[in-house]
């Protein structure tokens, strides 16, 4: 894989965190800050490598020197002596807590942007998404993550509402199904008039139609995977009215399939040509189709 090559901006001047921005904007990683003692202002880069205008890849991460006082300073006397080589492992070793520090300030200067869905770090989404208790698809785009977690409360004034449903059946399958208000797919056990026996006979209590509804998908069973059934219940059972009874039904156009000669069940015209089904049939097949799922 060929690498990009990127020129190298000047950040020499910058506080740290503006430097972190102009790199990450021109295709960088983050920088690889160190700590150094200088008269300018606290945070400052005062020297880069590599410098300003060379052709690097774009994968070079960018040592940057900023300044910093030491806490070194805050100790008695004894301790601040360097050997003779100039070292001192106590300085060094305030650096690392320097930094520790200085991370956890400059998250608390924009604690403010972590309550943003659009300014907040990718990995705090679902921690903010758990607030509205929006729950978040992790193979969603960021962005729709943080479009929909900045809709999240917007979506409780329809929870509970066929718009409601739809709207968050149609998130998380991507398909948008059919509600069917007032309605139940059997009506009741009377054999030969309702009912054929072996096909559709079903034993069911007592249902009000007032509190049951009909979930449609336009999908046909044969592409549906149990990941789906469970996951479309699930969000059935939480946005759904407490008091309601709902089916769900795939009734999906059946896929374009090529035979050879008759197959049991179904016919076919000719060889190599499309099934054909009577509406009879097909009535049949989305009935038993229907009779392989259980009602809530």
């Amino acid at each position: 894989m060929k690498l990009k090559k990127l020129k190298v901006p000047k950040l020499v001047g910058l506080s740290a965190r503006n430097a972190s921005v102009v790199l990450t904007a021109a295709g960088f990683p983050s920088p690889d800050i160190h700590y150094t003692e200088s008269y300018e202002p606290a945070l400052t880069v005062v020297s880069q490598e590599p410098t300003r205008g060379q052709i690097v890849d774009s994968t070079t991460q960018v040592r940057l020197e900023v300044s910093q006082r030491n806490l070194m300073r805050f100790m008695p006397g004894i301790y601040q002596r360097t050997g003779e080589d100039g070292s001192n492992f106590l300085r060094d070793f305030f650096w690392i807590v320097q930094h520790l520090l200085d991370d956890v300030e400059g998250k608390l200067d924009v604690i403010h942007t972590y309550f943003d869905p659009y300014e907040t770090p990718e990995d705090f989404l679902p921690w903010l998404a758990s607030w509205v208790a929006f729950t978040l698809d992790e193979n969603w785009p960021t962005e729709k993550k943080r479009y929909l977690l900045k809709k999240a409360v917007d979506f409780y004034r329809i929870r509970g509402t066929v718009k409601g449903l739809k709207l968050f059946l149609k998130l998380f399958t991507g398909v948008e199904p059919e509600i069917l208000e007032n309605e139940w797919p059997f009506r009741g056990f009377q054999i030969g008039v309702n009912s054929t026996i072996g096909l559709d006979s079903i034993i069911l209590p007592p249902v009000n139609l007032a509190h049951c509804f009909i979930v449609d998908f336009p999908i046909h069973p044969e592409e549906v995977t149990d990941e789906l059934i469970i996951k479309i219940h699930d969000i059935i059972q939480a946005q759904k009215p407490a008091h309601t009874t709902y089916f769900l039904r795939f009734r999906g156009e059946r896929r374009l399939l090529s035979t050879f000669g008759i197959v049991i069940g179904e016919h076919a015209v000719g060889s190599g040509m499309e099934i054909v089904e009577t509406d009879e049939e097909e009535q049949e097949y989305e009935t038993s189709t229907a009779l392989d799922l259980e009602p809530s």
